[in-house]
């Protein structure tokens, strides 16, 4: 027996229109039954034990199991689990290699059954007691280990560690080993530099700090155009000029700077130091001019043409024998295109790379190397190199460079977005990262011993589910025990979580990582964590 409802639907005010529907008479509708789902887990302890660690058996619970155990799957953050035992309502699992923490999941055929969060631990995991859900209110950059078992910082935050100080933690901090701040070292208003800072040297005969990054001014000092140095316990380094009038103006101990962003600062031996970054002028403030206009104490930018690299002397003046025209009074021509990684090495020449291909006119391949006048050194040869750009580099102990960026293909070789270089820049074929990254790699990081850290946006790596951040051993493989941690996010947007620093910590098996991240292995860490291995 058939039953037929009438339905009326009002539109606007004035306008109605009936319909009818025919539906059974059980009330099922006319399309059959519903659809219920072959399994379904259960709403309260649906896992047991809560976490484990690979080769753990577990139990989860629910109903409909059996019925559907000759096509089941159970993955743990995508990868597959041994199945022990099926009942109607458990499945008995174990762990599985390269399974990470995440969400647990049942699948038949195409469908796919989200169940509970497992958390897996192993030999590479969060210290949770550093501080790291107290860290950075914005992106950490850099980070370096100073005397006292002391580190600096540096980005664009303006707190950290919930420190309350009034005028904030501007952009440079020092903290303790322990992950606190470290009071001692200058904070609050009028200090810092007026935007953000990224390389930082430490200057161990001067006790002063050599920082970079985009400012124009730092402390209650103008002119002070992306490169400063930094007393020990804080403050810009200045010098006091005597202007035309006879008055006297704080200006930094560096005479001059760049109009642009610095990504890279190197002191060589003789104490000369490496500029590296996106600009096009150095800049030198000139207290000494009068002009009718602007009256006395007129101040004047006096600029240069130098593009991407330029030395300086270790007063901040523009050395003209480093890659110089001296008929035109300006620098030679660079690179074509953008640097993002450049890397002293122990002679003074320099290593670059980035989204270029040519440097002073000569093909190169999106990475080279200079002479220490800034020519090009034609014995570093990575031949066309990769289709796309190079986000970074490191240099293993070794001398070989590990490369990794947006690219798919290296010399026509098909890569995962990453390479190693033998010394002379040809490919060393003994690395090999699979299929690599299914998005890009943005950082490199090297633990003590040859294990790689590789971060960037991506899901996968190598067919491994990763959550922007896998381990790789030093021939590329996916580290089979360093890999259970969820990876690293930002709380609603998981591409914006990024390490853009990997620290070995000396003398203990312990890595600082810093970033724009504000989880790892989703627990909270803002801007920075501290990771333990065995």
């Amino acid at each position: 027996m058939k039953t037929v409802i009438y339905a009326c639907l009002l539109l606007g005010i004035t306008l109605a229109a009936c319909t009818k529907e025919t539906v059974n008479s059980d009330g099922k509708g006319p399309y059959g039954d519903p659809v219920l789902p072959a399994i379904n887990f259960a709403e309260e302890q649906a896992i047991s034990p809560a976490r484990g660690k690979v080769g753990d058996e577990v139990v989860l619970k629910g109903k409909g199991f059996l019925a559907v155990k000759d096509n089941l799957k159970v993955l743990f953050n995508g990868t597959a689990a041994p199945i022990v035992k099926v009942t109607d309502t458990t499945i008995t699992v174990t762990v599985p290699e390269l399974g990470s923490s995440g969400s647990v999941s049942a699948q038949i055929g195409q469908e796919f059954y989200f169940g509970p969060y497992f958390p897996i631990f192993g030999p590479f995991q969060m210290d949770t007691i550093f501080p790291g859900v107290r860290g950075g209110n914005a992106g950490i950059y850099n980070v370096i280990p100073v005397p006292n078992n002391k580190y600096m910082i540096t980005g664009e935050f303006n707190e950290y560690d919930n420190s309350a100080i009034a005028g904030g933690v501007n952009r440079l901090a020092r903290i303790n080993a322990d992950g606190t701040l470290d009071r001692t070292f200058a904070y609050g208003t009028n200090t810092g530099p007026s935007g953000t800072l990224n390389p930082i040297v430490y200057l161990s005969e001067e006790l002063q700090y050599l920082v970079g990054g985009y400012f124009s001014g730092y402390d209650q000092v103008s002119h002070v155009y992306s490169i400063a140095k930094v007393n020990a316990n804080g403050g810009v380094s200045q010098r006091s000029v005597i202007r035309p009038s006879g008055a006297v103006t704080p200006a930094s101990e560096l005479e001059g700077g760049f109009r642009g962003t610095l990504n890279g600062l190197h002191v060589q031996r003789d104490k000369k130091i490496l500029a590296i970054g996106n600009y096009r002028y150095y800049v030198k403030p000139n207290y000494n001019l009068t002009t009718v206009e602007l009256g006395l104490d007129s101040l004047h930018l006096d600029s240069t043409m130098v593009q991407n690299i330029a030395r300086l002397h270790a007063d901040g003046t523009l050395d003209s024998s480093y890659h110089y025209d001296l008929v035109n009074h300006q620098g030679k021509v660079t690179v074509n295109g953008g640097i993002t990684s450049s890397y002293l090495l122990a002679d003074d020449k320099l290593l670059i790379a980035g989204n270029f291909t040519t440097y002073a006119g000569q093909s190169v391949g999106r990475i080279a190397r200079l002479n220490t006048d800034g020519t090009l050194d034609a014995s570093f040869n990575a031949g066309a190199g990769p289709d796309q750009a190079i986000n970074d580099f490191l240099v293993q102990p070794d001398g070989k460079i590990l490369c990794a960026g947006n690219f798919k293909k290296f010399n026509g070789v098909t890569t995962g977005g990453i390479v190693r270089l033998n010394a002379d820049g040809s490919l060393d074929p003994t690395f090999n990262a699979g299929d690599g990254a299914d998005g890009y790699v943005n950082r490199l990081g090297l633990i003590p011993g040859g294990n790689i850290i590789v971060s960037g946006s991506f899901r996968k790596f190598a067919g491994i589910t990763r959550s922007n951040f896998v381990v790789l051993t030093p021939t590329g493989a996916v580290h089979k025990t360093y890999n259970t941690n969820g990876g690293i996010t930002f709380s609603g947007n998981a591409g914006l979580g990024q390490v853009m620093k990997v620290l070995p910590m000396t003398g203990q098996n312990a890595l600082l990582m810093v970033g724009t991240f504000s989880q790892f292995d989703y627990r909270q860490a803002n801007r920075i964590v501290r990771v333990v291995y065995q």
